[in-house]
């Protein structure tokens, strides 16, 4: 307490003894302090109602569109449309089984919550099994995926943020990684955001062989079909590589864009997360954002009975079978929204 305010008069009392709330007045604040006040206020409001400020989408390509990522995109997009001309169950198993190993295992455990957030600790072999699982998703190698998503934490939804729904839905959707880098750029980005990864001689290697691993399984599905299963190479490779892609692309994408946007809050956070069910059924559990974001480190995304999380269960067979330990678990208490979850859209 200031020696000013030492010096205040005892307020008078009312007949009911209670102080009377007119007789202390709050110091007016200085008008620098207003001024930076209402400058924060305003840009946590355009944060939270998602209005873009500065941003332009033509500035967002200084280098030009990453022509080999958009012509992938492009063929995966046509080929699974393809696919719905070439249904066979057998390849439907392939699409199911591939769809948990490269989106579970691969993203939302490996790239996710391993890699990026430590949620636990596993040998380096599981380390780099699960790195290989993540690469067979053709969402860039786990370097770049990490430095980006880390990057992601940091800034979300502020300036700098990769893929914030402030600069448009479809920005955070899908477009944000249109744009070209230059070496420079990425290797940048790398070294700020990823120093542990780029100093693994193993995630250098991965990084700049990713795209191959895809390729072969598109050409091992094709054997498959064909010869042992029988005359049903451009299904396997259809639904087992091209269909299975593009849904596990657009359902982890929705992380990015769908949870920033709409459903309920766990915790109050400085950015738009939310938690929405629907997201986190098709994403093994990522859904939960606004719980993950509040506690980044958690392997366990569900903080409510209901929220159920896949990933989180694989984590726990992991950890029952020795190949996980360190798992990051302990829930905390729920934040100040946990007696009615508040709906946000």
């Amino acid at each position: 307490m200031s020696p000013q305010a030492t010096q205040t008069k005892a307020p008078t009392q009312t007949r009911n003894h209670k102080l009377d709330r007119h007789t202390i007045k709050s110091p007016a604040p200085r008008p620098e302090q207003s001024r930076t006040e209402e400058r924060q206020a305003g840009k946590r409001r355009q944060m939270l109602e998602g209005t873009p400020s500065t941003f332009r989408f033509r500035d967002q390509f200084p280098n030009g569109i990453n022509w080999v990522t958009t012509g992938w995109m492009t063929v995966m997009h046509v080929g699974a449309v393809a696919a719905l001309w070439y249904v066979s169950w057998q390849a439907m198993v392939a699409f199911f089984i591939l769809h948990y190993i490269t989106a579970c295992w691969g993203i939302t455990l490996g790239y996710h919550r391993l890699l990026t957030h430590g949620s636990m600790v596993v040998s380096r072999p599981v380390r780099y099994f699960f790195s290989l699982c993540g690469t067979l998703s053709a969402e860039g190698s786990p370097l770049f995926w990490v430095a980006n998503h880390r990057k992601h934490h940091v800034l979300s939804d502020h300036e700098g943020d990769p893929h914030s729904p402030n600069q448009g839905f479809w920005w955070s959707h899908m477009l944000w990684f249109q744009p070209k880098d230059t070496a420079e750029q990425e290797l940048e980005l790398f070294k700020r955001w990823a120093p542990d990864m780029y100093n693994d001689p193993v995630q250098r290697f991965l990084h700049k062989t990713f795209i191959l691993y895809p390729i072969l399984l598109g050409f091992g599905l094709f054997a498959i079909g064909q010869w042992a299963v029988g005359g049903l190479g451009i299904s396997f490779v259809l639904w087992g590589l091209c269909a299975r892609m593009v849904v596990c692309y657009h359902c982890t994408w929705f992380v990015n864009s769908a949870t920033h946007v709409w459903g309920y809050r766990n915790y109050e956070s400085t950015d738009r997360s939310r938690n929405l069910w629907w997201v986190a059924l098709l994403s093994y559990g990522e859904g939960w954002h606004n719980n993950h974001h509040a506690h980044q480190r958690l392997a366990k995304h569900g903080h409510r009975w209901y929220e159920i999380d896949v990933t989180y269960r694989t984590i726990w067979v992991l950890e029952k079978l020795g190949l996980a330990t360190n798992v990051q678990d302990k829930l905390p208490k729920l934040g100040p929204l946990a007696d009615g979850p508040a709906k946000l859209n």
